[in-house]
């Protein structure tokens, strides 16, 4: 909920930027649409890949990785809006880059459809591990010595 936040507070912060309709941005909210599409594009791409399934601590770490590669392009397409926001001198520049970073956000969620949907991937390439039990397991201290 934070991350999403941040996005509407970035949109409040840039009210005070300039006015909405001055600047000559010309180019600049197509070069924030086109960077959108990029980062959908590539989150498209971040979510196909299959998940390492060696250990249950695998598992987890993959999926989590590929949680958080997602949520970083989902902001950069904010950030490209916000740095349009300051090339072509009007807020409004933000509004176009927010929706790919929404739509993002809300591809890369870890929902429960989400973890079912992996974990039928992980059972038809013949792993018997679930992916749940993984990742709401207690990782092992590698520094802990062994019993």
């Amino acid at each position: 909920l934070a991350i999403l936040a941040s996005l509407f507070l970035f949109l409040c912060a840039m009210s005070f930027v300039g006015p909405w309709d001055g600047g000559d941005e010309r180019w600049v909210p197509w070069t924030v649409a086109a960077l959108g599409g990029y980062t959908l594009a590539a989150m498209a791409w971040v979510r196909r890949r299959p998940l390492v399934t060696g250990s249950p601590e695998a598992l987890a770490g993959s999926y989590r990785a590929r949680f958080f590669i997602g949520v970083g392009l989902a902001q950069s397409a904010a950030l490209f809006g916000l740095a349009g926001v300051f090339i072509g001198g009007s807020p409004w520049t933000y509004l176009v880059g927010l929706p790919f970073a929404l739509v993002g956000l809300w591809a890369i969620a870890p929902t429960r459809l989400d973890i079912e949907r992996k974990q039928q991937e992980i059972t038809a390439a013949g792993s018997p591990l679930s992916l749940l039990d993984a990742l709401i397991a207690i990782p092992r201290d590698p520094d802990a010595p062994a019993n």
